[in-house]
């Protein structure tokens, strides 16, 4: 039973939920306001339900009292500030010069510099390191204030960034490059032409391998303390389709190697089995590729595979290569990839039938619809372009005037009639 009437479990509970909403100098005298209204006992039964000392209790006490009734203060004086400036004791590297003088040795001792930039340096230490070291020579502080003195000294924990480019593109052709693209992809939509981005996505190994991320399961699912790639029991390389205007994607599950041959046998999979029978009179189709890999701008191999991938089609291909380094750009990356491998979290890869149902499973609010087909076909590496080819190649390939390197049409019937899409 209560100490006090009226103040059963439900009001305490509504006195502790009021006051953690409140900043610290206002929370103090609400309960200095209910120990006055208790009266006697009041300080220590208030001090109980809130969870703060007596001390508080009676600080809000002195402050209520001291308060003007008409202009009440802060403590601090300023209407923003809750404390008063000037708490805690002064930092340890002012007051002792003893410390400091420890703490650069140290630092000394343990950092590098790059010798092309003076301004960048770097440390083997960590706070917890650096404080061992400082209590060798005497010095005793906590990891913390470690911590701070290594960032008060421009150290931090920083990760590698990746922006340093392996080649040079010229901005100006990257740019025309994107628009270009992005008008070829419009007046296919007006035309009704299939539009496809096209890649390799990450190969993965078949095995009970750890994977990044969590799944729901009914018992614990148990993997390799190690990820050694000769405990695999193959490789899987997923190749994607992915119709832009459709949001739909067809994935081949390839058990060889990524080769051109691999890219057009994949693409005509993904026509055949799922995108003709929408686009039933189509006459051409944009592909969207990176620039390099096994789809790479520069292989005579691939254009010699795209002429006769177009004759099994049936179909004109005009071919668009994202820029060099720009191909986190391509549709495929974020709108299927990235969805596929949220999909693969914390699941066993351990056979390519497995890891077709699981990627036929993925869906997204926008409407993301997979579906996929395993390719158990090997393929050779190393495979060159005919002797004939490179005499030949100009009847079925035609190089567009804007950045013709990376834009093309391939046409396995010639070109008596001229591309659906115009130059842009």
């Amino acid at each position: 039973m209560n100490e006090f009437p009226g103040y059963g479990p439900a009001h305490e509970q509504l006195m502790r939920r009021y006051s953690r909403s409140l900043p610290e100098d206002h929370r103090r005298r609400y309960a200095a306001v209910e120990a006055e209204k208790i009266g006697y006992g009041g300080v220590a039964y208030v001090a109980r339900v809130l969870g703060m000392s007596r001390a508080t209790v009676h600080s809000g006490l002195r402050e209520l009292e001291e308060f003007d009734s008409d202009h009440p203060q802060r403590p601090s004086g300023d209407p923003q500030r809750v404390r008063r400036p000037g708490a805690g004791r002064p930092p340890r590297l002012e007051t002792d010069p003893g410390a400091e003088e420890t703490f650069k040795e140290v630092m000394e001792a343990h950092s590098a510099g790059s010798p092309t930039d003076e301004r960048v340096r770097w440390s083997d230490l960590n706070p917890g390191r650096l404080a061992q070291e400082l209590l060798e020579r005497g010095i005793a502080i906590s990891r913390n204030t470690a911590a701070a003195w290594l960032e008060q000294a421009g150290f931090r924990p920083r990760a590698l960034r990746k922006e340093l480019v392996t080649g040079v593109v010229d901005p100006q052709e990257r740019d025309t490059q994107f628009r270009y693209i992005a008008e070829l992809r419009r007046q296919a939509y007006q035309q009704d032409i299939p539009v496809f981005s096209v890649d390799t996505k990450k190969k993965e190994l078949l095995s009970a391998l750890h994977r990044r991320g969590t799944c729901y399961s009914s018992e614990e699912q148990y993997v390799y303390d190690h990820d050694f790639r000769h405990l695999a029991d193959g490789v899987l390389v997923p190749h994607g389709v992915y119709d832009c205007a459709r949001n739909l994607a067809f994935m081949t599950l390839g058990t060889s190697r990524e080769t051109s041959a691999f890219v057009c046998d994949a693409i005509a999979l993904a026509w055949l089995t799922c995108f003709q029978t929408l686009y039933p009179s189509a006459r051409e189709a944009l592909l969207l590729f990176d620039c390099g890999g096994a789809n790479a701008a520069r292989s005579l191999r691939f254009k010699e595979d795209l002429i006769d991938l177009s004759a099994r089609l049936g179909l004109r291909l005009r071919i668009a290569h994202y820029p060099p380094y720009t191909s986190k750009w391509n549709p495929i990356e974020h709108r299927l990839f990235s969805q596929i491998e949220r999909r693969w979290r914390g699941v066993i890869l351990d056979t390519p039938q497995k890891a077709l149902s699981t990627l036929e499973q993925t869906r997204t609010k926008t409407g993301l619809h997979v579906v996929g087909q395993i390719l158990d076909q090997c393929y050779e590496i190393g495979r060159t372009c005919s002797e004939t080819f490179r005499s030949i190649k100009d009847n079925f390939i035609r190089h567009d005037t804007v950045l013709g390197g990376w834009n093309y049409v391939v046409d396995a019937n010639g070109f008596d009639a001229y591309s659906c899409l115009a130059n842009y």
